[in-house]
């Protein structure tokens, strides 16, 4: 049996409004206005078991605290039914506070003013141009926030977080998600479990980035002075610093690269499995600690380019000469016949596959040790493995420097520079290759 219920009610409310939502397996929208008045519009569609004389009182209770100036909205559904569409608009004085405990259902705040505390199981979480501070706790489901100034405190699980546009000190405890904040400022905190963790254009004086399975990626915007520090287990760290920062750097890796792509001398120590570098530039009054235990550390001058094309035609090439050398033994012809079909997909095809290129190159790092373990196990003429090894180390390489942007223009650069990088991005030289002609040109880029 299915039933309808569309109903608004107005209730007189004041500037100054608490509002508290209790509800399970509906969300609500609470959106601010300049009235004083609040209104509630509810449209709900009903499957189950459901009696004739079942009112919308019955599930939807509304109860108005003039006095305290309090409005509670609390929604359960009885037994043996539920909600196949819902919704519950309420329309409120721009200055209200909100409280949400909601089970199977999400919340979205528009353009309030005031203090939240919000938690939601199995829904998310999103506020829009909210001022004034925020308490958040989700449970499978997303946290999303948009154009906001105040100070954030987010717990989630299972659940990603998105924070665009906003002002304040954020404070972030997540689980089994992804973590993206994009043109904020403030200072910042964040502690991650499971999942990546990109920061674009961070503005922020203050940042703490702990994770523990995934990449750290933080752009910083020009800053004068700030505390910074990232720390990773099991991914790369990638920090792109651009020149106008005077940092003082100091990098810990016990099980992976460090690679220096900033202008400037820098010492570099080695123990065993283990290295450290040290790097001061101008003032040093922006601090940057970086440490990781399983994953490469990168510093960089610029950003990963966007729209970025890419010409595999040569990578065939470079791999299928190795592989004409290789004596394959029995089963393995036909792996070479697959191969050089495959190498005919590469000829002229060009992708702009820069959304993409970090989670492609996480799964190359990642299983590149396999790739090699691999090769040995097949490739029985050790000669052979180490060359094929090598060279799929070089081809690594060469693509991941075309992903970073050059200081100087190729207008600006010398005839020769611009056909050694040419060169390296077509993959007809290798970067080791390169570095040795760029240093006697007297160019080096690092």
């Amino acid at each position: 049996m299915i039933k309808n219920f569309v109903e608004t009610k107005t209730i007189n409310t004041k500037s100054g409004l608490r509002l508290l939502l209790t509800s399970h397996n509906v969300g609500f929208k609470v959106q601010g206005t300049d009235s004083e008045e609040t209104s509630i519009d509810i449209s709900l569609e009903l499957n189950g078991n459901i009696p004739d004389d079942l009112m919308l009182d019955d599930m939807l209770k509304v109860n108005y605290k003039e006095k305290e100036n309090e409005l509670t909205i609390d929604y359960k559904e009885p037994d043996h039914i539920h909600s196949q569409k819902a919704r519950i608009e309420i329309i409120v004085p721009h200055n209200t506070m909100v409280s949400s405990k909601l089970s199977n259902g999400g919340i979205k705040l528009d353009d309030l003013e005031g203090d939240h505390n919000l938690e939601s199981h199995n829904g998310s979480i999103t506020i829009s141009d909210n001022k004034g501070n925020t308490i958040c706790t989700t449970r499978n489901g997303s946290l999303k926030l948009e154009g906001c100034k105040g100070d954030v405190e987010a717990k989630t699980r299972n659940g990603s977080v998105a924070i665009r546009s906003c002002i304040g000190r954020m404070d972030i405890d997540g689980e089994n998600g992804s973590c993206k904040i994009s043109k904020c400022e403030g200072a910042l905190s964040i502690d991650l479990e499971n999942g990546p963790i990109r920061i674009i254009e961070g503005a922020f004086n203050q940042a703490e980035l702990k994770n523990n399975n995934g990449s750290i990626y933080y752009e910083f915007l020009p800053v004068d002075k700030g505390a910074f520090s990232f720390k990773n287990k099991n991914g790369k760290i990638l920090l792109i610093i651009p020149e106008e920062i005077e940092f003082s750097v100091k990098a810990e890796n016990h099980l992976g690269n460090i690679r220096i792509g900033l202008d400037g001398e820098y010492d570099r120590e080695k123990d065993d499995d283990s290295q450290s570098i040290e790097m001061i530039k101008g003032s040093g009054k922006v601090k940057i600690d970086v440490k990781n235990q399983l994953g490469s550390i990168q510093l960089m001058k610029e950003p990963l380019q966007k729209d970025v094309h890419m010409d595999f035609s040569s990578f065939g090439d470079n791999i299928s000469d190795i592989f004409d050398q290789i004596p394959f033994e029995e089963g393995m012809e036909k792996a070479k016949e697959a191969f050089k079909k495959v190498k005919k997909s590469f000829k002229n095809m060009n992708f702009d596959f820069s959304n993409t290129f970090e989670n492609a190159m996480d799964t190359l790092e990642k299983n590149k040790d396999k790739i090699k373990a691999k090769i040995d196990e097949e490739i029985k003429d050790k000669k052979h493995a180490d060359e094929l090894k090598k060279k799929f180390k070089e081809t690594m390489e060469s693509v991941k420097e075309a992903f970073y942007k050059k200081e100087t223009s190729k207008g600006s650069m010398s005839e020769s520079r611009m056909k050694i990088l040419d060169m390296l991005e077509k993959g007809t030289i290798t970067s080791d290759e390169a570095e040795r002609l760029l240093k006697a040109l007297g160019e080096d880029d690092e």
